[in-house]
């Protein structure tokens, strides 16, 4: 851990994390920032890579070393709450290297379980939720189709409450039905409240890509064009359908549920 105690603004790692909290920075930089023990735990556990990490000099935390293999500096308190995103400054920030992104081609072939497609949603605390649960259930991992949020992005990255680092995550550029079609030998169920099949009756495998839409339109009609299957969840008619984080997370639930009835 470093001697000396950061006490100036213009320190370089205090700029890259102010600059990371930008898109464009983190694609370019291939980072990310991570605030909180729980979480900058749950990256150093998986062997993530991290750059560096910045921990408050007065409460600095307990962090076993076996696990650490980049530098530790300590911030005046001031300066590091001035740098978080958060209300209430954690007491650590790391500033880790985003995993390198695998071919969905690869990620079928492991036959892990079904993969989820995000289309458009904008909020990033739905895309950290469905990620979370995609490493819960035992999904593939999760695909990011154009205007949906940066999974990397600080509220993501703690909503997903650490998954992001054992996820595989792939982002794909260009139109959303390029993308899907794209996908050779793969089923793409799309969910939408119009659908004719229930999701209870829907195909879910390691080869079907399961589509959720933004919060607000949910599936891009051209999609559901290029879907092979629209499926409903059933619900009481007299509710709005569920957000899209949460009809992923019953569509992967689902898939796993079947898991276990088949080996009963």
């Amino acid at each position: 851990m470093s001697e000396s105690v950061v006490t100036s603004s213009q320190n370089a790692q205090l700029k890259l994390v102010r600059k990371l909290q930008r898109r464009r920075a983190r694609d370019v930089e291939r980072a990310f920032v991570v605030e909180g023990e729980d979480l900058v735990l749950a990256g150093l556990e998986t062997g993530a890579a991290a750059r560096v990490l910045l921990v408050d000099a007065e409460r600095v935390p307990e962090i076993d070393p076996a696990l650490v293999s980049c530098p530790i500096m300590q911030v005046e308190s001031a300066l590091l709450a001035s740098v978080s995103a958060m209300p209430h400054p954690p007491r650590v920030i790391g500033v880790f290297e985003q995993p390198s992104e695998r071919r969905f081609a690869d990620g079928v072939s492991d036959g892990r379980g079904p993969w989820v497609a995000l289309a458009g949603l904008a909020d990033p605390g739905n895309v950290g939720t469905v990620v979370r649960a995609a490493a819960a259930f035992g999904a593939g991992g999760v695909l990011t189709l154009p205007g949906t949020a940066d999974p990397f992005s600080g509220k993501a990255a703690r909503a997903s409450m650490g998954a992001v680092f054992r996820t595989p995550i792939v982002r794909v550029d260009g139109s959303q039905v390029d993308a899907v079609q794209a996908l050779a030998d793969v089923r793409v169920v799309a969910l939408d409240a119009s659908g004719s099949v229930d999701l209870w009756d829907a195909p879910l495998d390691s080869r079907t890509i399961v589509v959720a839409g933004s919060e607000r339109d949910g599936v891009d009609q051209a999609l559901l064009e290029a879907a092979d299957v629209i499926a409903r969840i059933p619900q009481d008619p007299r509710v709005e359908s569920v957000n899209a984080g949460v009809a992923a997370s019953i569509a992967l639930y689902e898939w796993r549920r079947r898991q276990g009835a088949e080996a009963r």
